[in-house]
């Protein structure tokens, strides 16, 4: 009885031992007084079912700083877009091309939709992540 109950203190230990620490989330190239953005931290997948944590701000300018103050240890991707038109949705042509300024951590998705992989980041401790907002090229 004694070593079933150690063990599931050491179970509980481990999982609920997570470590939790602020991502700052750098970004750039924003357009002040065009819409707010909108910057999603995802785990697992880019899907919007599994952005954890997410705000919605005003750009005080082109380039501003967002702490999510406790973010889990991990590894997430950043999906961040400026919503013009204030439909909090990120709004795409016939081709499902974004027409509104948008970014994802670590540069990519810039010619083709990303992956999770392409946009990975680590979350250990302290992180600062930075994000670059712009149209798509291919957009009209």
């Amino acid at each position: 009885m004694l070593r079933s109950t150690i063990g599931m203190i050491a179970v509980l230990m481990l999982t609920t031992g997570a470590e939790a620490a602020p991502l700052t989330v750098q970004v750039e190239g924003a357009n002040p007084g065009q819409g707010s953005v909108l910057i999603g931290i995802c785990s697992g997948s880019l899907d919007l079912g599994s952005c954890r944590y997410s705000q919605n701000v005003q750009p005080p300018a082109a380039e501003f700083q967002v702490v999510f103050p406790d973010v889990q240890d991990g590894f997430y991707a950043i999906a961040v877009f400026q919503d013009t038109n204030g439909n909090n949705n990120l709004d795409r042509d016939q081709r499902g091309l974004p027409l509104e300024p948008y970014g994802f951590s670590n540069g990519t998705g810039r010619t083709a939709p990303p992956s999770f992989e392409a946009a990975r980041i680590s979350v250990a401790g302290p992180t600062l992540a930075r994000v670059r907002v712009a149209r798509s090229p291919l957009a009209r």
